[in-house]
C-alpha cells in the first residue's frame, strides 16, 4: 500500500467554474494530551491541607525549600513572615528571620508580594526596566551607598537634605527612603540586613537584562508562585505577576508561557468540580491530616487565594486591617484557625501586661470535641512561646 504523503488532501470537491477546494488531513505528530486527573473537593482539600506545611529543620533549609516567604510590616502579635514561618520550623522564634538573615542565602525583594526570597528567584524580580532614566538625586544616592559598606537611610538623611514626600500609603516618608527603595527595587542595591526592621543596603549594581530571554523568565516567575501557593488556577498564577508584565507585555504570551510549563510537565493540571488547578504534583501526594489546630497569618499560602479559600471551606475570609473600624467583621488583623483539614473561624491576638490574649470566632458552631479544645490550647500556649509571652486568657 502506498505511503501516504505528510498533510496530503484527503477529498477534493469541484464547484461551479472550476474552482477546486481542498480538504487537507494533517498528518503532523501531534502529542497526546495526558488525561487530567480529576480529584472529589474532600480529597482535593485534604491534599492541599496536607501539603501546605513541609517541615524544615532550620531557616536556611525553609527558605531553600519555600523559595519565597511573603513579608507584612505589622506586627499583631507577629509580622506574617514569623507567623509563616513557625508553622513549617520547629522552635522558630519571632524575629528569627530578621536575625539571621546576614548569615543565610536570602534576599528581598516583589515577587507577587513584598518579601524574602531564595538569591536565585531575587535574580528574576531584579530585573525591571526604569521608565526613565535615574535622577540626579537618584544617582547621587547611588554612588553615596556605592562608597559605603552598608547604608542604613539615617545615615544618608544626613548627607542629603532631609525632605518629606508622600509615600505610596498617602503617609510621609523621606525622600531619600524612597529613593532607596526604588533602586533597590530596580535591582541596583540588595537588602543586607534589617535593623530594627528597617532595611539596610547594600551596593550590586543592575543586572544584565540583555542576556535573559524573556519567556523563559516568565516560566521561571510562574514556577516559582506555584511552589508557594500549591494548586491554583492559571487566572490567580497571571493576575499574581501582574507586577512583572513587562515581561511579556502580551497577555497571550504569559498565557503561552504558562501552558508551555504544563507541556513540559513542570506543572500538572488537575480539575475538581469543574476548575482547572494547576499544581507540581510530586509535592501534593498526601492526604495525611494532623488532629490539630494551626492559627495562620492572613498570607498564608494555605488562605491567600481567595477564590480557593471560598471553595474549599464556603465562606469568605477578608483582611480588614485597612477596612475602617466600624466596617470590620472579624478584626483588624483576624487570623485564621485550621482545625484538622478544615478553616472554621478566626482568631485575633492582644498582647496585654506581657501575656497572650487570644479571642477566637467561628463560622458555624465550635467543634464540641474535647480533642479540639486540647489541641487549641496547645497552639495558643505554643504561640505564646514563639512570642516569648506567658498566655493571659483564651475566650472561645
Amino acid at each position: 500500500m502506498p505511503q501516504e504523503e505528510p498533510n496530503a488532501p484527503i477529498r477534493k470537491t469541484r464547484f461551479n467554474k472550476g474552482t477546486v477546494s481542498y480538504h487537507w488531513k494533517l498528518n503532523v505528530d501531534v502529542r497526546e494530551e495526558a488525561a487530567i486527573e480529576r480529584l472529589k473537593p474532600i480529597e482535593f482539600r485534604r491534599r492541599v491541607v496536607a501539603g501546605s506545611f513541609p517541615q524544615f529543620n532550620c531557616l536556611s533549609e525553609a527558605v531553600a525549600g519555600l523559595q519565597f516567604i511573603q513579608a507584612d510590616p505589622i506586627r499583631s502579635p507577629a509580622r506574617a513572615q514569623d507567623l509563616m514561618l513557625r508553622q513549617r520550623i520547629e522552635g522558630y522564634q519571632a524575629g528569627d528571620l530578621e536575625r539571621q538573615s546576614p548569615d543565610i542565602d536570602v534576599e528581598e525583594g516583589y515577587l507577587f508580594a513584598y518579601g524574602f526570597m531564595t538569591p536565585q528567584v531575587w535574580d528574576d524580580v531584579r530585573q525591571r526596566p526604569l521608565k526613565k532614566k535615574l535622577s540626579k538625586l537618584e544617582r547621587d544616592v547611588l554612588a553615596a551607598v556605592a562608597d559605603m559598606e552598608e547604608a542604613h537611610p539615617r545615615g544618608l538623611d544626613d548627607r542629603f537634605a532631609k525632605k518629606s514626600v508622600t509615600n505610596v500609603w498617602g503617609g510621609k516618608s523621606q525622600q531619600t527612603k524612597q529613593v532607596l527603595d526604588k533602586l533597590h527595587h530596580h535591582g541596583y542595591l540588595r537588602v543586607c540586613r534589617r535593623e530594627n526592621g528597617i532595611r539596610v543596603y547594600q551596593f550590586v549594581g543592575k543586572p544584565d537584562e540583555e542576556s535573559t530571554d524573556p519567556s523563559e523568565l516568565y516560566r521561571r516567575l510562574a514556577l516559582t508562585t506555584a511552589n508557594v501557593f500549591g494548586p491554583t488556577t492559571k487566572r490567580f498564577l497571571l493576575s499574581e505577576l501582574r507586577s512583572h508584565n513587562h515581561v511579556l507585555p502580551s497577555r497571550a504570551d504569559r498565557s503561552a508561557a504558562i501552558d508551555a510549563l504544563v507541556d513540559t510537565g513542570q506543572l500538572t493540571e488537575i480539575e475538581v468540580d469543574g476548575v482547572t488547578y494547576l499544581w507540581q504534583s510530586s509535592s501534593w501526594q498526601s492526604d495525611d491530616i494532623q488532629d490539630r489546630v494551626r492559627i495562620l497569618a492572613p498570607f498564608d499560602p494555605l488562605v491567600r487565594d481567595r477564590d480557593r479559600f471560598e471553595k474549599l471551606w464556603g465562606w469568605t475570609y477578608r483582611f480588614e486591617a485597612y477596612v475602617p473600624a466600624a466596617k470590620r467583621v472579624r478584626g483588624y488583623y483576624a487570623m485564621p484557625v485550621l482545625w484538622r483539614d478544615q478553616v472554621i473561624g478566626w482568631a485575633n491576638a492582644t498582647v496585654v501586661d506581657d501575656r497572650l490574649k487570644i479571642e477566637v470566632g467561628f463560622v458555624n458552631k465550635r467543634p464540641r470535641a474535647k480533642a479540639f479544645r486540647l489541641a487549641a490550647e496547645k497552639e495558643i500556649i505554643a504561640m505564646a512561646d514563639f512570642l516569648n509571652l506567658e498566655v493571659g486568657s483564651i475566650a472561645f
